[in-house]
């Protein structure tokens, strides 16, 4: 009787630990994973305003009034063109 007292104390112990391990690996995955998001948004923001600072309207690129269509076409070519630019001058170091 002494043993099965025993073995079951032992098995509660061991569920108790479990649950606690259990519980402090899911905290620690929750908080690594919510870190991950801020440092993410962070550098969301971050990047959105350097890059909200140099886009200029769509009007003062292409102006409307009296262009053909093949020169607003050109026009807007060289836009795209700057904006690759740009965005290639804001990707990292590293990366092609």
């Amino acid at each position: 009787m002494a043993d099965q007292s025993n073995s079951s104390s032992s098995l509660l112990l061991s569920a108790f630990t479990g649950a606690a391990l259990g519980a402090a690996g899911l905290t620690w995955w929750l908080l690594s994973r919510a870190e991950r998001r801020m440092a993410l948004s962070k550098q969301v923001k971050r990047l959105s305003s350097l890059t909200m600072g140099s886009v200029k309207p769509i009007t003062a690129v292409i102006p409307v009034a009296s262009e053909s269509l093949e020169e607003r076409v050109q026009r807007l070519n060289l836009a795209i063109d700057e904006v690759r630019r740009q965005l290639e001058n804001l990707s990292p170091e590293g990366s092609s």
